[in-house]
C-alpha cells in the first residue's frame, strides 16, 4: 500500500547464549598425540582420543654396553635432542629390554636408557613409544568410564620435559585467554619447579583458569594455600596402568549444567566409577595430614553403608570446595553476560530504551537479581534474593553491622546519590553502583552428633 493507515516498527530483543566455559576441560599431552604443537581436538568418547594417539616409532639397531642401551629408530624420532623423557620400549627379544625408561635424547634418531643388566644380543628388533600416549590413554580410559555425556579436549604441547611442557602451556594461555577453563596435567608435573609460577598467574578471584594436579607424599607440599586454581588428588599406592584416577573427577567438575531442575550438587562425596580406593588401614595419621593440606582422594561410601567409590573433601588447595569457585565464576560470567545484553538491547529499543538515570538503574538492577535468583535455584547461592538500594557507605555499614538477611543481597545506588559522589562519571556513561554479597551454596562435610546416656529412669 502506497500510503498505509498503520505504520508498524519492530525492535528485537536477543536474549544471551548461556556461556559454555564451565563446560570446557582439557587433557594435556606432551608428544602423546599426532597432532600439532598446541593443536588440541574435541573428545565425544574414547575412540576420539585413540585415532590422534601418537604411533610406535620402529627401532633399527639396539645395543648394550655399560649399563646402558643406545638405540637408533627407522625414521626420526621427533623427540627433543638433549631432553630426558620417559618412553616405552617394546616388542624386543630378548625382553629383557622392554619396559618404561627415561630416555636420553642424543640425536634425531638415537636415543639412550639405562639398564644395569646385558639381556644379549637383540634377536628381534622392536618399537619405541612417547610414555605420555599410555598416560594419555589412562585419561580418557577412567574419563569416559564415568559416563559419555560430558566431552572434553586434547591439547598437544608437544613431547619434552616437563618444564618444557610448562613453558608451552604458558605461552598457550597467554595467546589464547579463557580457552579453557581446566587442565588435567600429567602426573609429573606435580614435582616440576616451575609450575607453581604459572599457577600464581591465575589465582586472582576474578581468573578462571584451573588445574588438576595428581601429587604424592612425596610433592603435595609445593602446594600451597594460596593456589586457589588447584585441585590436588593423591592416587592409592597399587592402580592399574589403565587408570588415571583424577580424571574421574575432572569428569564430575564438567558435568555441571545449571538450572533450576538439574542443581549443582556438592562435588565432596560424589560418585566415581573405576578408580581405585586409597587405603585406609594403618593410613588414618596420613589422612589426617593429607586433609590437613587440602588433598582429596579416593574412599569407599563404607560409613554410610554404600560400598560405591567416592572422592573425599573435593577442596582446592585454599581449603574452600571447588563448587565455591565455581559458583563465583558462574556469578561473574553471568553478571557480565546478562547486564551487557541488557545494555545492548536498551540501546536497541526505541519503546523503552535504556537511558541512565533512576529507571535505567531500576531496570539494571531487576535483571542482577534475576541472575541472582538463578544462582539461588542453581543450587550455586545460598538465598533468599533481597534488593537494597544504599549509598556504598552505607551499604557497607549494612553487610557488616549483623542486621543484613541471610542470603542474596544486591545493592543498586541510587541515580541522585550516585552522581553526586561520582559527577564526573555520568558524562561518559559509567555508573559503579551495582554490587552482589552473597554465600555460595555448600554440602556438609564434618557433622556433630551429640547422645546422652542415663542409667536412671526420671519420673
Amino acid at each position: 500500500m502506497a500510503n498505509p493507515i498503520v505504520q508498524v516498527n519492530v525492535t528485537q530483543t536477543i536474549a544471551p547464549a548461556p556461556s559454555t566455559l564451565q563446560k570446557t576441560g582439557v587433557f594435556i599431552s606432551q608428544g602423546g598425540t599426532s597432532l600439532a604443537k598446541n593443536a588440541s581436538k574435541l573428545l565425544t568418547q574414547m575412540s576420539d582420543l585413540t585415532s590422534v594417539l601418537a604411533g610406535a616409532i620402529t627401532i633399527s639397531t639396539m645395543t648394550w654396553a655399560s649399563s646402558v642401551v643406545t638405540v637408533t629408530t627407522a625414521t626420526p624420532h621427533g623427540f627433543p635432542n638433549g631432553d630426558t623423557i620417559g618412553v616405552v620400549i617394546a616388542g624386543v627379544t630378548p625382553a629383557g629390554y622392554n619396559g618404561s625408561f627415561n630416555a636420553t635424547i642424543t640425536g634425531a634418531s638415537t636415543f639412550t636408557y639405562p639398564l644395569v643388566s646385558n639381556p644379549g644380543s637383540v634377536t628381534v628388533q622392536g618399537t619405541v613409544t612417547d610414555s605420555d600416549v599410555a598416560e594419555l590413554t589412562a585419561m580418557g580410559t577412567t574419563f569416559f568410564a564415568q559416563g559419555s555425556n560430558v566431552n572434553v579436549y586434547v591439547l598437544e604441547l608437544g613431547p619434552g620435559t616437563p618444564a618444557e611442557g610448562v613453558t608451552a602451556l604458558t605461552a598457550y594461555m597467554i595467546a589464547n585467554p579463557l580457552q579453557f577453563y581446566s587442565y588435567l596435567v600429567p602426573r609429573e608435573w606435580g614435582s616440576e619447579p616451575t609450575f607453581p609460577a604459572l599457577i600464581a598467574s591465575y589465582e586472582a578471584t576474578t581468573a578462571k583458569q584451573y588445574f588438576f594436579v595428581t601429587v604424592t607424599q612425596a610433592n603435595y607440599t609445593n602446594f600451597t594455600a594460596l593456589m586457589k586454581n588447584v585441585f590436588m588428588l593423591i592416587e592409592a599406592p597399587t592402580i592399574p596402568a589403565t587408570e588415571f584416577t583424577l580424571a574421574s573427577t575432572f569428569y564430575k567438575t564438567l558435568s555441571y549444567s545449571p538450572s533450576s531442575t538439574n542443581k549443582v550438587g556438592p562435588l565432596c562425596f560424589s560418585y566415581m566409577v573405576g578408580v581405585t580406593p586409597y587405603p585406609t588401614l594403618g593410613n588414618s595419621s596420613l589422612l589426617t595430614t593429607l586433609k590437613a593440606a587440602n588433598v582429596n582422594y579416593i574412599a569407599t561410601g563404607a560409613e554410610g553403608g554404600i560400598s560405591n567409590t567416592m572422592l573425599v573433601w573435593g577442596t582446592m588447595c585454599d581449603g574452600n570446595p571447588f563448587n565455591y569457585w565455581y559458583s563465583v565464576d558462574w556469578m561473574q560470567i553471568n553478571v557480565d553476560l546478562n547486564i551487557a545484553n541488557e545494555i545492548i538491547n536498551g540501546s536497541n529499543n526505541s519503546l523503552a530504551p535504556l537511558y541512565y538515570d533512576q529507571n535505567g538503574i531500576d531496570r539494571l538492577q531487576i535483571r542482577s537479581q534475576s541472575i541472582a535468583g538463578q544462582g539461588v535455584a542453581n543450587g550455586l547461592a545460598l538465598g533468599p534474593v533481597n534488593a537494597v538500594a544504599m549509598a556504598s557507605a552505607d551499604f557497607i555499614a549494612y553487610l557488616t553491622g549483623g542486621t543484613a538477611p541471610i542470603g542474596v543481597i544486591v545493592n543498586a545506588v541510587p541515580f541522585a546519590s550516585y552522581t553526586k559522589l561520582n559527577p564526573s562519571d555520568y558524562s561518559i556513561g559509567k555508573y559503579g553502583g551495582l554490587s552482589i554479597a552473597y554465600t555460595p551454596a555448600r554440602g556438609f562435610t564434618t557433622i556433630v552428633f551429640n547422645i546422652n546416656v542415663s542409667q536412671f529412669v526420671q519420673v
